[in-house]
Parts: C-alpha cells; structure tokens; sequence
C-alpha cells in the first residue's frame, strides 16, 4: 500500500502493507525522512485536521489519495518558514563556493547584538543582490550554476524493479496438499472422454483426481477458463466433485472447518454482535429466524441461512471501485436466491446475469427447501450437501475450485470466511478494518 505524505515542504510515498499499523507508519515515516527515533510526530490532513491514531486506517479505506501531513511535535522547526528565497540562499551558500567563481561574499562579521536590526537585514538583502544569485530573466547566476552542479553529481536516481504481486484468495494458483500421479498428453484426454460417458462415479471421482493437475491449468488460462463445463461436465450431474477438488488443494482439515465449527464457535457471537446493530425490520426478521424463534412462518428464512446473512449485516459491503454504495439486504441477493420447484429454472437462469456463484434453493417455502444448487454462469452445480450450511460450504469452496473472484459487493463477508473460519492466508490477506476488528471480537469473545 502506497501512502502520500508531506513532512515540511517535502513530500514522499511510503510504502507499507494494507494491514499496517499505526506505530509502523511512524517508525516509516522516521525512517524516510531520517527523523530521530526520540521524534515526537503528530499526523493531520490537507486541511490541518488532527488525524488520531484509532481513525487513521478508516480514513485511508475511505480516501487512498490523502496526503497525510506530519509534523515533529517536539521541536518548532515545522513552524519555522525562511523569511525569504535570498536568506534561503544566503544563508545556505559558504564562501569558498562563491570565490570559486570570482564572487565577492559581501559579507561582514557582525556580533550577535548587531543581527536582528533593520539595517542588518538590509545589508543581507544588498549583499545577495551584489552575489547574483539568480537572473529572472536570463536564468542565470549562482543557483542556476549550483543546480547544474548538483545535477551533474547526483546523476540518474536507479529505477526501482516493480514489485510482483502475488494473487491471495480464490485467484491464488496453489499446488495440491495430495495429489495421486497425474495424467498428461494423451492419457488426460482418453481420462477426460472417459469422464464424460461414464456411469460409474466411483470411476468418475478417481479419473477427476487424476486431471486435477490439468483442470487447475484450465480455470487459470483466461483464454480457456469458460470451457470447464464443457471439458469436465460432470461438475453438474455428479455430486461432491467441487468439493474433492477443494480437498486436493487444502486437506481434511481445512475443508471440514466450516461444518465443524459454525454453529459451535461462530453462529452464537454473530448472533449476539448482530443485536447490537441498529434493528431495522428486516434485521429483527433475520434475528428471530436464527434464534428459531419465528414459529411456522413461510417467508423466513432457516436458522443457519438466517446466521450467515446476520453476518453480512455485521461485514456491509462498501462502495468500491463502482462507488455505488449497496445494502445489505440488496448485497443477500447476489449470494442467495430462492425459486419455488413449480417455477422453470431454465427461464430463471437465462434472465439471470453475472459469473460469480450464488446459491439457488430450490422448495415450497423457503422455510423447507428441498435442493440446493450452486448457480456458475448460468450453469447448476448440484450441492452435495442438503443443509443450508452445506450449501454455504460448498459456495465459498467454488471460487477456489473454479478460480472466481469475490463478488465486489461480498468481499468483506468471503475474506471473513476465508481469514477467520477456513484459516487460508491468514497473513498475507488484504483485510478491512471491520474484517480485522469482527474477527477480534469472535475469537476473543467479546
């Protein structure tokens, strides 16, 4: 992360990571602008706001281009401007560079009484004028020359090589935890026709762990990643594949950690957080409904459904590159939608757009669905699962499977999943504030 800032009248870019904190941003700024470490720094904007130590990474969220102002607090020299360019330059020029060019110093020694009366002052100025420091007109003088010379000295600044970023999350290419021998050539393609006419799953779900390899190289060619379910169809008949792969690329373990400790670890505190929010009709809908306290009411939701969009209440979606703030309730449509069985689900999917995954549960209520699906491209993934939490599971899971990106308006909510319940890149994640602070509160419980 790139910040701006300005210490006297230079300015600087400071380079740090997105999840910086405020001691490392002062022990950078010190070290850029080669302050002592005793140096007492206070922080302001462009407009000589006192920016405190708990809002200043909010206010970065919210305007990466500030140029954040910083002043030695200990000393008065950020208060102190040269009276003039000619005292500037007076002051900062010795003599033996001006002899060195035949210019008389004009310069007299004066005792410190003599210093701060007018006609001191004015013999200065005189002086300078006698020195010719700089021609307006011709663009000459003896700062042109010292310009020139510092010029010649210093030379070309080395560019500095770009740095390389590595892609974290769904779009991060990752190597197998364990992976059986691999198929390549001729034998992935008589596995991959295979695939398609097989009856056997058994026989399915082993040749699919043998073209992991070469399915990985497909979702990550941008060239070829919209042919997956035209080279391995079977994601869309054949239960549990999306999830195999997601075990290939992270273990049991991994794998298993939402099932295992949502309703344990996390439902109850995301419940409790989400009471301290300000309770709009919806919002009481969604808390009543988690807590199964909403009776045979059709229209709401099931327990861990409801949870889960509690949670996206407490991680609202931002404006984004779009800057078209979105909410809530309006972010629950692009994870999560309900169709009743009697409805054509082809006429749904034709009208719907987008390629990122969302759940399409398919019942009479949505109090009882019967099916679930995962919804890529206007292609169905039959869920695996049949539990609602299930669903989520293996909703998170196809981004990685499939090499998709976050939905903008969900970023929030899939980084929490990703950070603080799967445990991926824990530590090299770019996460939000809220994201960071949530996840304090969770896991201390708090």
């Amino acid at each position: 992360m790139l910040l701006k800032v300005k210490f006297h009248n230079t300015k600087k870019y400071i380079k740090l990571q997105s999840s910086f904190t405020y001691l490392e941003f002062i022990k950078e700024v010190k070290n850029k602008f080669g302050l002592p470490d005793a140096a007492q720094l206070d922080i302001f904007d462009e407009t000589d706001t006192a920016i405190e130590e708990y809002i200043l990474l909010e206010l970065l969220e919210a305007n990466s281009d500030l140029c954040l102002v910083v002043r030695d607090s200990s000393s008065d020299e950020d208060h102190s401007t040269p009276s003039s360019l000619t005292d500037s330059i007076t002051l900062s020029s010795s003599d033996s560079d001006l002899r060195e060019l035949g210019i008389p110093t004009g310069r007299k020694s004066f005792s410190k009484e003599d210093t701060s009366g007018p006609a001191t002052k004015a013999s200065v100025a005189e002086g300078a004028k006698e020195e010719h420091f700089y021609d307006g007109e011709k663009g000459t003088g003896y700062l042109a020359w010292r310009l020139k010379t510092i010029s010649r000295i210093t030379g070309k600044r080395p560019v500095k090589e770009a740095s390389v970023h590595q892609a974290q999350g769904p779009k991060r290419r990752r190597s197998a935890t364990t992976l059986p021998q691999q198929l390549d050539g001729d034998a992935c393609r008589e596995a991959i026709s295979f695939l398609v006419h097989s009856p056997d799953e058994a026989l399915v779900f082993q040749k699919m762990k043998m073209t992991f390899q070469h399915r990985q190289d497909l979702v990550h060619d941008p060239q070829r990643s919209t042919d997956i379910f035209k080279t391995f169809p079977r994601f869309l008949d054949v239960k549990g594949l999306a999830n195999q792969d997601f075990l290939l690329m992270f273990g049991a373990e991994t794998a298993s950690k939402m099932l295992e400790k949502w309703d344990t670890s996390f439902k109850p505190k995301v419940i409790k957080e989400a009471k301290q929010l300000t309770q709009t009709t919806e919002l009481c809908r969604l808390l009543r409904a988690a807590e199964k306290l909403t009776g045979n009411n059709e229209t709401d939701w099931d327990s861990d459904i409801a949870s889960m969009l509690l949670l996206l209440y407490l991680l609202p979606p931002t404006a984004g590159r779009k800057r078209t703030k979105i909410s809530p309730s309006d972010a629950v449509d692009k994870m999560l939608h309900f169709h009743k069985s009697c409805c054509s689900i082809d006429e749904y999917l034709q009208e719907r757009d987008g390629k990122h995954p969302y759940i399409l549960a398919i019942g009479r209520t949505q109090k009882t669905i019967d099916t679930f699906y995962i919804a890529i491209d206007k292609q169905l993934i039959l869920c695996q699962a049949t539990s609602s939490l299930g669903a989520f599971d293996e909703l998170f899971k196809s981004h990685y499977v499939f090499n998709l990106s976050y939905d903008e308006s969900l970023v929030h909510f899939y980084t929490f999943l990703q950070t603080t319940v799967y445990n991926i890149d824990i530590t090299t994640t770019d996460e939000s504030p809220r994201v960071r602070e949530l996840r304090a509160k969770l896991l201390n419980d708090i």
